[in-house]
């Protein structure tokens, strides 16, 4: 039987695997699986059993990592629920998944659950520790079930196997260089496919270690670099720069940092040369919750692109298709390969499941250059027609967040009498700047047509639960000036 907590404590033994921030605890690789063995037990007198699904509603805590790794002993997926949705979406997401039971965090919500058993994250602890239930490993059978980010429609649920948890671990620790020494704080959130698969399991599974705090807000991560042997970090690009612009950021040191990564979208270029002028090498990420999420890499060598996404990863099969499916340069971007997702909880908007062989479409549009560098252009689902011409709001945020004063910006397109389409931007600017004055700065930069018919200052751009920027809510509030 395949016991991926045995397994790794057999492996690393009395390593640090696990630091709990809050509860100022340490777990090594034995500890984590004894605390999974206790989980599994507790599963197992509560009738859970292989192919069942246990619901979590926590905010980023080690036991949460135990409790998946219990699941993973008897058989049971886990699915970690976002807590910034509203009580009727919680319960709603629950009802439809049907749990076996729900495992509640501290801060979770106390609303009524559409679940005969709720228990608590603490309630491992004080179980009687007994051998695990114990179950034959099933490749296919999911492992995780997590949910897309919701930035162009509903979330939707991802079936995770174990074999595409694994393989893109492996691909990860083997691409991105990932050894025993390193170490990372964790960013994301765990209902989130960053919490899980960017680094928390990749390094666990190369002996490394993660740093877990509930909340982690810019002033403490900058402490956990400087204080913490911290040697990887990863964040969406809105941490990163709320980091960066920290005042005690410029004077700021990190010795054992070798590499920042930006996922979730481009971060825009003062990031990049913030860290560069610390000597930190920064790379852009891409990826998707349905497949890996970890699917390029780069290399020291690559930071003369800074802009490219990499070079695709150990196991990671990709192709970008034209509409007619033909191959291209510049297409929509398919995944085949190992760590493909399953399907989706439900099986939502009716798809039929992935084909690992054929490849599975991500509705996004990719670039490739001579050298077999990638480059993210935008969401199809995003992309808008202004005067017949294809505009991605991604490659003109880009364009607008070089300007210095720009921190952040978001385009939608909306109906337009000319030209049948036209971009709105939102932007969050450092200090004042003029509609004309961006506009000058784009024309610079960016074809005529992709330039938006008007922008908008806003103190903040709306986000989706997950994090990522809400274009739903910006285009549905594009006419009244304000998201």
């Amino acid at each position: 039987m395949l016991d991926l907590a045995r397994h790794w404590a057999h492996a690393y033994g009395d390593r640090p695997a696990l630091v709990d921030v809050d509860g100022h605890r340490q777990l090594s690789y034995w500890d984590v699986n004894q605390e999974a063995d206790t989980w599994a037990t507790l599963l197992g007198d509560r009738g859970v059993r292989p192919g069942d699904r246990v619901s979590l509603l926590a905010w980023n805590d080690v036991r949460s990592v135990t409790l998946f790794l219990g699941c993973l002993k008897v058989g049971a997926a886990l699915v970690p629920h976002n807590l910034r949705l509203s009580p009727p979406e919680l319960e709603r997401q629950i009802r439809d998944l049907h749990p076996r039971l729900v495992v509640k965090g501290p801060g979770a919500p106390s609303s009524n659950l559409p679940v005969s058993e709720v228990i608590s994250l603490g309630d491992a602890a004080r179980s009687v520790e007994g051998p695990p239930l114990g179950s034959i490993p099933d490749w296919e059978r999911p492992s995780l079930v997590l949910f897309t980010g919701g930035s162009t429609g509903v979330p939707k649920g991802a079936l995770l196997s174990l074999r595409a948890l694994l393989f893109n671990a492996w691909g990860t620790v083997q691409s991105w260089g990932l050894g025993p020494e390193d170490a990372t704080v964790l960013t994301y959130p765990l209902f989130h496919t960053g919490g899980w698969n960017v680094l928390t399991l990749p390094l666990l599974a190369t002996g490394g270690r993660v740093y877990v705090a509930q909340r982690l807000d810019p002033s403490a991560l900058l402490g956990a670099l400087k204080a913490w042997p911290i040697t990887v970090l990863s964040a969406v690009p809105a941490v990163l720069g709320d980091l960066v612009q920290l005042p005690d950021f410029p004077s700021s040191t990190f010795p054992k940092l070798r590499w920042v990564k930006s996922g979730g979208g481009m971060s825009p270029p003062f990031v990049i040369e913030a860290f560069r002028q610390r000597n930190v090498p920064f790379y852009q990420g891409y990826g998707l919750t349905e497949a890996g999420p970890n699917l390029f890499y780069s290399t020291p060598e690559d930071l003369d692109h800074p802009f490219t996404v990499g070079r695709p990863a150990l196991w990671s099969i990709l192709t970008l298709r034209d509409e007619r499916g033909e191959d291209c340069e510049e297409g929509e971007l398919w995944v085949s390969g190992p760590l493909l997702f399953s399907g989706y909880t439900g099986d939502l908007d009716g798809e039929p499941p992935p084909d690992p062989v054929r490849g599975w479409p991500t509705g996004d549009i990719l670039r490739r250059d001579p050298d077999g560098f990638y480059y993210f252009v935008g969401r199809r689902k995003l992309m808008y027609k202004s005067g017949g011409e294809n505009v991605y709001p991604s490659e003109v945020e880009l364009a607008l967040e070089s300007h210095p004063a720009i921190v952040e910006a978001a385009v939608v397109g909306v109906p337009d009498a000319k030209w049948g389409e036209a971009g709105i931007a939102f932007y969050r600017a450092s200090h004042p700047v003029s509609p004309e004055e961006i506009r000058t700065h784009l024309r610079s930069r960016l074809a005529h047509f992709k330039v938006p018919r008007e922008f908008i200052q806003v103190p903040e751009i709306p986000r989706t639960p997950t994090g990522k920027k809400d274009y739903l809510r910006l285009a549905q509030n594009a006419r009244g000036g304000t998201p």
